[in-house]
């Protein structure tokens, strides 16, 4: 259990940095697809793909930073 109060933080922060990511990619234009997705039927289908495949790879990316830096006892 002590491992999951020190992983979930982490899972957290990444999740959020990557919806943040992922909204600031869509608010900015970049490669238009904002446009795309305000002219596409069912464009928020794909901002919502969007959003989650960030989320669920900067969630990752930070569990495994943690993992990685907890070291062993001989450290």
């Amino acid at each position: 259990m002590e491992v999951l109060r020190y992983v979930l933080p982490h899972m957290a922060a990444g999740c959020l940095a990557g919806a943040i990511a992922a909204v600031t990619l869509v608010a900015a234009n970049v490669g238009s697809l904002r446009d795309l997705g305000m002219h596409t039927e069912g464009g928020w289908i794909a901002w919502a793909l969007l959003v989650f495949g960030f989320v669920v790879t900067f969630g990752s990316a930070a569990i495994g930073r943690a993992i990685i830096c907890l070291g062993s006892d001989e450290d």
